[in-house]
């Protein structure tokens, strides 16, 4: 239970005209004090109004702005070129149908041929997959970044085989980034283009040998 109102009381002398009586006349007034909160029990408290208010407005303009992004994303960024990955539509498809073809060219091979005749023919068959590609034209290539680098690194491999073989040495693949061309390469196919990986035969020491 609440501890009792404190009453504080005092006297004070009021003047009062000459006509009513004599002056000195003592008035009493009493005077009420509400008393302070019990302790330990807490005072009441007004919510903050304001601090709702601002946390409402601050959740509505971050909705509207997710909202707004998810509605013209698609159209904001359907252009956008990824420079670690071989992305564009047509390119992809001309990539893919090349990296499949160059498959069955080097199966379709004969067995019996000599190292030599066959690291040439196998040569050309990338040869092959570097035209198909670039037949889809400089514009759509320009628009895929990667692309160039990556037909550039199957040249630079057709290259360093073809050195080896005319000089007699051991072929080693060609370095790019600091590692060989051909992981550089597998990064920008991971996704979905996993057959365009570079075939282990043409990467043996040996070229042409089986």
């Amino acid at each position: 239970m609440g501890r009792a109102p404190q009453v504080q009381r005092w006297w004070r002398r009021a003047a009062r005209p000459a006509a009513s009586g004599p002056a000195d006349t003592l008035q009493a007034v009493r005077t009420e004090v509400a008393p302070p909160p019990a302790a330990g029990l807490p005072g009441p408290e007004e919510p903050d109004r304001r601090t709702g208010k601002r946390v409402t407005i601050i959740v509505l303009v971050l909705s509207g702005i997710i909202g707004g992004l998810w509605a013209i994303g698609p159209f904001v960024f359907a252009g956008h070129d990824d420079p670690t990955a071989i992305d564009s539509k047509p390119v992809r498809r001309a990539v893919s149908a090349a990296c499949t073809q160059l498959h069955a060219d080097l199966a379709a091979l004969p067995a019996g041929m000599a190292p030599a005749p066959r690291a040439e023919a196998e040569n050309r068959a990338v040869e092959a997959l570097v035209a198909r590609v670039r037949a889809v034209g400089p514009d759509a290539l320009r628009h895929d970044q990667p692309t160039e680098q990556w037909l550039g690194d199957w040249e630079s491999i057709v290259a360093a085989r073809r050195q080896a073989v005319r000089e007699g040495k051991r072929f080693t693949t060609p370095q790019g980034g600091g590692a060989p061309v051909n992981i550089r390469m597998f990064e920008l196919i991971r996704s979905g283009l996993e057959q365009c990986d570079v075939p282990r035969q043409l990467l043996v020491p040996d070229p042409g040998s089986t």
